[in-house]
């Protein structure tokens, strides 16, 4: 082991006069420290002369993580060993008995760790295992192949990812390099061609489980030793129905956040004499509004997403029909905050998207989501749904292909929607309901959840749950996609799983400060779903409050996020592919009669370098501004 220079000098400089005890000498020194019995195991440490036992005990402990009651220090005299007092100073040359290797020692568990769910999260969760050389877990998917709701159950055929693969891939990660030959913008099918093949390339593959139902978890203390839990799971084959136990050390579960879409009947339904479908679940034959009208119920991202389809399959007329109006983002946007070296302001976020509302002639600035103050310096934005990632939404707007229509549904007719304003939409051959998802309660059940302390469980290290946050509620965007996020969260786990006693103390000297979240009936929000300003405070929280080795790591990161996206894509590729279905749509809606001038794509190279500017400019002052306060402060 090569020696390890170390400082524990954490003293004041030597004050004026005679301190209580005598002068000190602070004359600088280094000492070295061999683990006893071990002929090659050598710590260098750098002190001063009157550095004391106990203080080279206190960093060990903190560096390997035992316990300092363990340690135990030795120093050879002529030809005996001699025990050392933790009031001694320190000799240059000592012995440590109590551990057996100057790296951190990680928690050792008689079972596996368990993971629910094969979806990014779950698989996610897995290859930060597989990095870290701990190949004891197992993930259980209920279904024959990985992919998760999202992309198994959620998306059509025709779906495709709305935020950059740059920012939402498996190789999401420091020690992975980033995926090549795929689009900016993958398809469903193209991206769990990924999945697969990352799955394979991080050795994950023998540990899923397919077609096994987690159906109950239960929690079992060590009757000697209370600190000491495991959990058995009541396991379901679903190919046959067969049920059997299984004992695990921890759950991990990433069912994602709302689960279910939410359903609604219309009055006279029976009597409409069309296409009604959710536009989702593969349900929808798009055929069907080839060349005829359609209504689309609804607003959030999965919207968004069925407007592109319907315009790949030439729908004549698509209504969007939505209590009110939601801000929907230009896909350059989406890859600039993702690729961002700070979360850049909503002010600046709300700037930049500007040209895209100026094109459509609407004001962005007047939508409910923006609150702002009179020179749109101070910007919060708050949207009950994600945003709506994509630029055909804009242009089928500026074509006249897609109309707005605010209001909701009263009921139907014969291809005829009718609006509870008393307006009727005629002509509709078809119907889709895009109303969003609701929480799902058994989540709560599985985990047995009393509340949320950040992300564990009941504060239990051992039972974790990380999802994306359902709604939007910030002043400052730093992503819009979830891999980044997933990456971190995994980061949290796997390091407190190794190191429990480093949870323990966390806890214990700052856990008042993690925001907890609880089950809330009346309100139908389980304690699995944590909202977007509640999970940001949890977030930025729990990075205060991190164990140091953690947070060196995290500190190690700084600039990923740029690299990954900027490295998977670069920007004309990721403007060449933008300006290219562009135009491609644009020689669509001509070709479908529709007579205005086709207008250039929003955004040049050289205007996305200077937005790319603005960001880091702005993210240096408040860095600045921050440095300069805790200065004056000090």
């Amino acid at each position: 082991v090569e020696p390890t220079l170390l400082s524990i000098i954490a003293m004041a400089p030597n004050p004026e006069g005679v301190p209580r005890g005598g002068n000190k000498s602070w004359t600088q020194r280094s000492i070295t420290v061999s683990i006893f019995g071990s002929q090659n195991q050598i710590l260098t440490i750098p002190c001063v002369t009157h550095t004391k036992v106990y203080e080279v005990k206190q960093m060990l402990a903190g560096k390997t993580g035992v316990s300092e009651s363990t340690l135990e220090f030795f120093c050879r005299q002529g030809a005996y060993v001699s025990r050392l007092n933790e009031l001694h100073e320190v000799q240059p040359k000592m012995m440590v008995k109590g551990i057996c290797s100057f790296e951190r020692q990680k928690c050792v568990y008689k079972h596996p760790h368990v993971i629910g769910g094969a979806g990014q999260g779950g698989l996610r969760m897995a290859i930060a295992f597989m990095q870290k050389k701990q190949e004891q877990f197992v993930v259980f998917e209920r279904r024959e192949r990985l992919g998760g709701n999202s992309w198994l159950e959620w998306a059509n055929p025709q779906s495709k990812v709305q935020t950059e693969l740059g920012t939402y891939h498996l190789n999401w990660s420091e020690h992975s390099p980033v995926p090549t030959g795929y689009p900016v913008w993958p398809s469903r099918d193209e991206l769990l061609k990924h999945y697969e093949e990352v799955v394979d390339q991080e050795g994950v593959r023998p540990f899923l489980k397919f077609n096994t139902e987690i159906m109950t978890m239960g929690v079992e203390k060590d009757e000697s030793n209370g600190a000491v839990q495991t959990y058995k799971f009541r396991l379901q084959d679903k190919t046959n129905g067969e049920e059997s136990d299984f004992m695990g050390a921890s759950f991990l579960y990433f069912p994602g956040n709302l689960t279910n879409p939410r359903r609604e009947d219309y009055k006279g339904e029976e009597l409409f004499e069309g296409s009604i479908n959710y536009g989702m679940f593969s349900e929808m034959d798009y055929s069907a509004v080839s060349g005829s009208s359609v209504a689309i119920v609804g607003f959030g991202a999965f919207a968004v997403e069925n407007i592109r389809t319907c315009c790949e399959y030439k729908a004549k007329k698509i209504y969007l029909i939505c209590r009110r109006k939601n801000l929907a983002m230009p896909r350059i946007i989406s890859w600039e905050i993702n690729g961002s070296a700070y979360p850049l302001s909503a002010s600046l976020v709300m700037r930049h998207m500007q040209k895209a509302y100026d094109l459509i002639e609407d004001d962005p600035w007047e939508y409910y989501a923006v609150q702002a103050n009179q020179d749109h310096s101070n910007v919060t934005i708050h949207q009950k749904s994600r945003f709506g990632i994509g630029d055909v939404y804009f242009l089928a707007r500026y074509f006249g292909a897609l109309e707005m229509v605010v209001g909701s549904v009263k009921r139907l007719s014969k291809q005829t929607v009718h609006i509870d304003s008393g307006r009727k939409l005629e002509g509709v051959s078809a119907l889709l309901k895009l109303l969003g998802f609701e929480p799902e309660w058994a989540v709560d059940k599985l985990l047995q959840l009393k509340e949320m302390t950040g992300f564990w469980v009941n504060g239990d290290h051992r039972r974790c749950h990380w999802s994306e946050f359902p709604e939007i509620n910030a002043q400052r965007f730093g992503g819009t996609s979830y891999s980044p996020g997933i990456h971190q969260a995994a980061g949290w786990f796997t390091y407190f799983l190794d190191f429990p006693d480093d949870f323990k103390a966390m806890m214990q000297q700052a856990g008042a400060m993690i925001p907890t979240h609880k089950p809330d009936a009346q309100k139908n929000i389980p304690g699995y779903v944590i909202d977007a300003k509640l999970g940001a405070t949890m977030s930025v929280m729990i990075g205060t409050v991190l164990p140091r080795p953690q947070a060196e790591y995290e500190a190690s990161l700084a600039g990923l996020k740029r690299r990954k996206q900027w490295e998977t894509h670069s920007l004309r590729q990721v403007l060449e592919s933008a300006s290219q279905e562009w135009f491609k749509y644009c020689e669509m809606f001509r070709g479908m009669g529709y007579d205005k001038p086709m207008p250039d794509y929003l955004y040049s190279f050289e205007e996305v370098e200077v937005m790319v500017a603005e960001g880091d400019m702005e993210g240096d002052v408040a860095v600045a501004k921050m440095q300069s306060f805790h200065k004056n402060s000090a």
